[in-house]
């Protein structure tokens, strides 16, 4: 469940917006044989939402708009950006369409390997959080 210090008005809309980008992110990437790092941008929901007016429209319903469309409490908008944020990510991990290799020690190829990330890629592809990491 969605947990922001703001009161949402359309909570259910906006969540159900994040699930349907993160289901067509994985739509997008699923054949292919990638690892996303959770730390380091690979999941982004700025970039995410940046051009997704949907997401734009279902955000400012929460605000005060002024005279030219903008969010006038931009400190505020970004507070729930951040919590959006955290979500959108425990989004990916929960899913079920992505496989979740948290940070830590790993055997690949019989070599004990550190992941300093959490990582996510598409569900079935590696077995753990390196390129070399490929199931067969």
């Amino acid at each position: 469940m969605l947990k922001t210090t703001k009161q949402l008005v359309n909570v259910e809309e906006i969540m159900r917006i994040l699930q349907d980008i993160v289901e067509k992110s994985y739509e997008e990437i699923k054949s292919e044989e990638i690892l996303l790092c959770l730390e380091c941008s690979d999941v982004d929901l700025e970039i995410a939402t940046s051009n997704h007016f949907e997401f734009q429209e279902a955000i400012k319903e929460n605000f005060e708009i002024d005279e030219f469309g903008d969010i006038v409490d931009y400190d505020e908008y970004r507070q729930l950006m951040y919590e959006l944020y955290d979500y959108f990510i425990e989004l990916h991990k929960s899913c079920g369409l992505f496989d979740f290799f948290p940070e830590g020690n790993y055997q690949v190829e019989g070599e004990d390997l550190v992941s300093d990330s959490d990582i996510i890629a598409p569900k079935g592809k590696f077995y753990a959080p390196f390129e070399h990491a490929l199931l067969k």
